[in-house]
Parts: C-alpha cells; sequence; structure tokens
C-alpha cells in the first residue's frame, strides 16, 4: 500500500481551514501512530481539540485499503484531567503528541504548558508515588472481580487490564510513563531504573497458562511483587521530613483506650467472637497510625486464638504499653485524670 500519512494531514488541515476554522483550535498527530513497525513511522493525525461542539463533526473513523484511521474529539476539559495523570491510557498519546495545526499561538502555547504540567507532575515524588499506589488500588480491584469469572476469556481480559495498571503503577516510581501505551509492556521494563525483577518472567508464564485458575495464580503474583516493590521504593526519607505530630497521637490513643478495655474484658470471659471483632477495629487503626507516626508493626491479630485467647489479650496489653511509652517519650501533654473531681478542676 503506498503512503498517505502526509496527504491525509493535508487533507485534515484542509478540512480544518475550510470547513471548521473556527470550531478546531488544534489538530494534534504523533510520528507512527497506530502503525506497526513494518509501515513507515511518518506523521499522522491523532486526535484533535474542539473549540464548538459543532468541531465534534469533524471525526472520522474510516479504512483506506487495510489501513484503518481515527480522527477523534479531545476536549480542553479532558485534556486537563490526562495531564493530571487521570486517564493512564492516554499519557503516550498526549506526551507524544505534537501540534500540527492550531487555530491561535495561544491555543498552542496551552496545550504546550499542559504537557509541560504532566512531565513535571511525573518528575514530582509527592505527585507520582500517591498516583502509583492508585493504579494498584485499581489493579487490585479488577483483581477481586477477576476471583468470581470463570470464562477463560473474561479472565484473560481482566489479566490484560490488571498488568496494564500494574506497569502503569511501576512507570509512576520511575517517574515516567508507558512510552508505547500498551505495547511492548515488558520491553519497558527494561528502559525503567528500577522495576520488579520478577515481574517479566511472570508475565511471560501467564501469557503460556490455558486455565483459569492457574492464570488467576499469576496474576495474583505480579500484584504481590508490584506491591512489595512499591512498598520498598515509597521514600522513607520524606516521611521522615514531616515531624509527626504526637499529640494527634495522644488524642488517637484516649480514643482506643476503650477498645482496649474492650478486648481485655472480652478475652476474660472467653468471648472469641467479641474479642476478634475488637480486635480487627484495633488492627485497622494500628495500620493506619503506623505509617503516620513512623510507628514499628503492630500485629495484633497473629495473636488469635480462639481457643485460648490470653496471648491475644496479653499482645493487646503489650502494643498498649509500646503506644504509651511512645507518647510519653515524646513529652506531649496527655488528658489523663485519676478522678473526676480532677477532669472538672482542670476543664
Amino acid at each position: 500500500m503506498k503512503n498517505i500519512d502526509k496527504e491525509l494531514v493535508e487533507w485534515a488541515i484542509n478540512k480544518i481551514q475550510t470547513e471548521y476554522k473556527e470550531d478546531v483550535s488544534l489538530l494534534i498527530g504523533q510520528v507512527g501512530g497506530g502503525k506497526i513497525p513494518t509501515d513507515e513511522q511518518n506523521m499522522v493525525f491523532d486526535f484533535f481539540v474542539p473549540a464548538t461542539e459543532r468541531g465534534n463533526q469533524l471525526t472520522r473513523t474510516f479504512i483506506i485499503e487495510d489501513m484503518g484511521y481515527d480522527l477523534y474529539p479531545i476536549s480542553w476539559e479532558r485534556l486537563g484531567r490526562i495531564a493530571n495523570i487521570e486517564e493512564p491510557r492516554m499519557i503516550f498519546a498526549f506526551a507524544k503528541g505534537e501540534v500540527i495545526y492550531a487555530k491561535s499561538q495561544e491555543e498552542k502555547l496551552r496545550f504546550e504548558n499542559l504537557k509541560t504540567e504532566m512531565l513535571l507532575k511525573l518528575q514530582d515524588k509527592t505527585f507520582h508515588m500517591p498516583k502509583s499506589l492508585e493504579f494498584l488500588e485499581t489493579a487490585q480491584e479488577i483483581f477481586q472481580t477477576m476471583l468470581f469469572e470463570e470464562s477463560l476469556c473474561n479472565v484473560r481480559k481482566a489479566a490484560g487490564g490488571v498488568c496494564s495498571y500494574l506497569m502503569n503503577s511501576i512507570a509512576m516510581v520511575n517517574g515516567t510513563y508507558l512510552k508505547n501505551g500498551y505495547m511492548n509492556l515488558t520491553n519497558e521494563l527494561h528502559n525503567m531504573k528500577d522495576y520488579p525483577v520478577e515481574f517479566e518472567q511472570t508475565f511471560t508464564e501467564m501469557l503460556s497458562e490455558n486455565k483459569v485458575d492457574a492464570i488467576k495464580k499469576k496474576v495474583y503474583e505480579l500484584i504481590s511483587m508490584t506491591r512489595k516493590f512499591l512498598m520498598k521504593n515509597i521514600s522513607v526519607e520524606e516521611k521522615k521530613d514531616i515531624e509527626p505530630n504526637f499529640e494527634d497521637l495522644a488524642m488517637w490513643y484516649q480514643e482506643m483506650r476503650y477498645t482496649f478495655r474492650r478486648v481485655a474484658y472480652f478475652a476474660g470471659i472467653n468471648s472469641a467472637e467479641d474479642s476478634y471483632l475488637s480486635g480487627c477495629y484495633l488492627q485497622i487503626e494500628f495500620d493506619a497510625v503506623q505509617e503516620d507516626f513512623n510507628l514499628k508493626k503492630m500485629d495484633l491479630l497473629s495473636a488469635f486464638d480462639k481457643d485460648d485467647l490470653r496471648g491475644f489479650s496479653k499482645k493487646a496489653e503489650e502494643i498498649e504499653a509500646y503506644l504509651v511509652k511512645t507518647i510519653e517519650e515524646s513529652n506531649v501533654h496527655q488528658n489523663r485524670y485519676s478522678s473526676f473531681e480532677e477532669f472538672v478542676s482542670d476543664n
């Protein structure tokens, strides 16, 4: 097939200038967009930014010989969301996009500034670290639904979605994006400074699986290794730069004191159900404050034994003692009173 990229770009620009001059702000293209490696890698149009509702009428999807083309609109509002890394599937198209027609210099600059803003956010750890965790969470949500799927087709589809979000998460930690979109995912790893070393092999093994349960197992492994990788890469130094406010920890502990008391009571009367549920509530709270105050891991639930709650109660006491000591060493004021009269005199 004769290459017609140049002719199509000229056609699109002419179409805008003659029929949509006031209705289209920008025409964006990229080199090699939508092509396979054996095609000529020329500048082709990708999407346009409408200036008015009428501008959307420029939208075209068509086939010439065996090549498919898609000229589609992206609003300024959506470009803003992409620049804010809210649509990972579109990051590479935006980052690689070049203005091949602009209604005005101001609109061209607006596009370039948005792109610059996005690339700067990718270099900002305070932005891309939380975003990497957000992508991991999305991958886990897809996996949760995938667990209940029995169709091989649906499981493979979900596995692809999980892997794409995991790769975006890894890219974020590296301060970059998937430069080939959703092609050559494992090759992208080799261009990153740091990544889970087992990811590529496990991904390849997943591609070889033909059983639903086997695919689910491999996807679980990919999520697990990515989680560990992200936890390792969350900067401890950054956390230390933010001095914890131990007054908040003291206030939190004062609220939790009644739950510690409940655990001791229910364990004392051998109520496994209420001990367990109170322990779950405490464990959720422990996990939340651990990161905020740079505390050691407080593992209460591993000590739960339905048939012998003494160890569970003792572990709760040990964790409480650790918290009290931490608060006391911080020298913050505690609202602790020996009697009602003492409380009233102070309040």
